[in-house]
């Protein structure tokens, strides 16, 4: 039922909707009145400011009577509304304004909520409007806990702009309401928000709401002050009552290291596409004075426990801290606070055997031979000629070679680092609790206990490292020719042998021990020769062994289930 009047409600003998008709006793102020019939007073508001082409909120709102719907009322209800305007005071005054293009255009789609379902009602837009899109609704109902949504109502409702409501979606209640309860509750999923959604056409009571409350187990993170000003107030929309609390977990400790580390491999990379630059490498390690910074620790963060509307807490996750000391090598402390590692005396930081060390560097100007005898010194040394032939040098930390090693002995406690090659000439050896990095190594026995990369070639020699072999970087052929080369967790090369058949050993799954114990992070062992591998190679990973006999192209060994398993590159 839909009528309008010029004035004031006029009974049986008004005119019906689309009639236009003043009361003389109101014409002086302009005064319209409709009367509508609703489901909703949200929806004869806007219902009757259609009719009357005013603006919803300017009209006052009268219920005249109260019908049920459907068999034994269970359609619901509908409304008979008198919806009555009056023109605003101000309006003289709007031409008077400097920006008339300035004041806001009301919106064209207006959303409801009766019973859980979500409404929309579109009506034609006001000169300077904009009509409604599904923008427009995406927009009005953004952040709402609502499900799958009927696009094709939307779209309906848009194309008709009549001011008609159309349901597009529902809000299910946690805990079912009364009938005639004014609103429910819904908790979401996580429950991290609780809503109110309008139920019933009722005002909302203080008892009410704390019943609706209790009876979904809100207890806590509820807007007091909102659910205060609710009180006597008809819920149209879903409103967001209670928030929970967001669980923060803990954030874990990161130190810091002003000595350049990598985890597992404290030398140089020589990767396919560059090779090493060994003009990089005539330092052992940075300068400290006593007291200077080493290494600094960021302390974790503590996780905050979450709660949820029903006072559920969440427990975060605990953060890891870091205990300096397990990194605090010699030369260095750990300050009182625990937040930092210090040096203790001037010296060169480096790595030694996964501690960060300050040690005292010994620089010798020239070749280690007659005029200096073997070499012992505690710390790093640092050398700018050649090793020469059957002398010695010891270290408990880094040795840097300048030139070359010459069949000599050579024992550091940490990395050794040769700008030239190693020529072993079947007497020298390296040992090495750190890397090994060379340009080239022939006729020699070198035992790393961290990665060993060779720039350009491995010759006739006994090489074993504890991690990785790698041997090539884009420039040189990268070969391994005869001897044997073992890397506990994997051998790569470029080639591999040579065309003449050479005995060559490539081995991957053991250090220098064969019957040493797996470690505790497991890595499959690899053997990987990335252009051509010749014959007379036999490449062992784990259990299995492949033994080549005529050239083929390269791959990536690996054992599967005790057998040999090549992957092409």
């Amino acid at each position: 039922m839909t009528r309008v009047v010029g004035g004031d409600h006029q009974g049986k003998g008004a005119p019906m909707a689309g009639d236009t008709q003043q009361n003389p006793d109101q014409a002086s102020v302009g005064q319209k009145v409709a009367a509508v019939r609703a489901k909703s007073l949200d929806e004869a508001r806007l219902k009757a400011a259609h009719l009357l082409s005013v603006l919803p909120e300017q009209l006052v709102l009268t219920v005249t009577a109260q019908h049920s719907r459907g068999l034994f009322g269970l359609g619901g209800v509908e409304l008979d509304v008198e919806a009555r305007w009056s023109p605003p005071q101000t309006v003289a005054a709007v031409a008077s304004v400097p920006d008339a293009e300035a004041r806001p255009i009301p919106s064209t789609a207006t959303i409801a909520c009766l019973r859980g379902r979500i409404s929309v009602t579109v009506r034609r837009p006001v000169p300077g409007g904009h009509p409604a899109t599904p923008s427009t609704v995406d927009a009005l109902i953004e952040g709402w806990p609502i499900g799958a949504r009927d696009s094709d109502a939307i779209a309906q409702a848009i194309r008709a702009a009549d001011g008609v409501s159309h349901v597009f979606a529902a809000m299910v209640p946690t805990v079912q309401p009364q009938p005639d309860d004014a609103i429910a509750v819904h908790v979401s999923s996580d429950g991290m928000s609780a809503w109110l959604i309008p139920w019933a056409d009722a005002e909302l009571t203080e008892a009410g709401l704390s019943t609706s409350l209790e009876a979904a187990s809100i207890d806590a993170g509820v807007d007091l002050d909102q659910l205060g000003s609710l009180v006597g107030s008809r819920l149209s929309v879903p409103t967001l009552i209670a928030r929970g609390r967001p669980v923060v977990n803990g954030v874990d400790a990161v130190v810091d290291f002003a000595v350049p580390w990598v985890t597992g491999v404290h030398a140089p990379v020589a990767g396919d596409d560059a090779a090493v630059d060994y003009r990089e490498m005539g330092s052992t390690g940075k300068p400290f004075k006593s007291g200077e910074v080493v290494a600094q620790k960021i302390p974790i963060t503590e996780a905050t426990e979450g709660i949820t509307v029903r006072g559920v807490v969440i427990p975060g996750t605990v953060a890891k801290d870091i205990d300096l000391h397990k990194f605090n090598g010699k030369g260095t402390e750990v300050t009182e606070d625990g937040l930092s590692i210090v040096a203790i005396a001037s010296g060169s930081g480096s790595w030694i055997a996964d501690r960060v060390c300050v040690l005292p560097l010994t620089s010798i100007p020239g070749d280690v031979d007659f005029s200096t005898g073997n070499v012992r010194v505690e710390g790093d040394v640092s050398i700018s000629g050649t090793i020469t032939s059957d002398f010695v040098v010891e270290a408990t930390g880094n040795i840097t070679v300048m030139g070359a090693i010459e069949g000599a002995t050579v024992n550091a406690g940490g990395s050794v680092t040769i700008n030239g090659g190693f020529v072993g000439q079947e007497r020298g050896t390296i040992t090495a609790g750190g890397s090994v990095t060379a340009r080239f190594m022939e006729h020699a026995t070198v035992h790393a206990g961290g990665p060993v990369v060779v720039g350009f070639e491995i010759r006739q020699c006994t090489v074993i490292s504890e991690t990785t072999v790698t041997v090539g970087g884009g420039r040189g052929p990268g070969r391994i020719t005869g001897g044997l080369v073992r890397g506990k967790h994997a051998v790569e090369a470029a080639e591999a042998g040579a065309e003449n058949g050479v005995s060559t050993k490539v081995q991957a799954g053991w250090g220098k021990e064969l019957d040493a114990d797996v470690s505790e992070v497991h890595v499959p062992p690899r053997v990987t020769v990335r252009k051509t591998v010749h014959a007379g190679v036999d490449i062992t990973v784990g259990g299995a062994v492949d033994h080549v006999t005529s050239t083929r192209a390269g791959g990536s060994w690996k054992d599967v289930d005790g057998k040999i398993s090549i992957i092409p590159l």
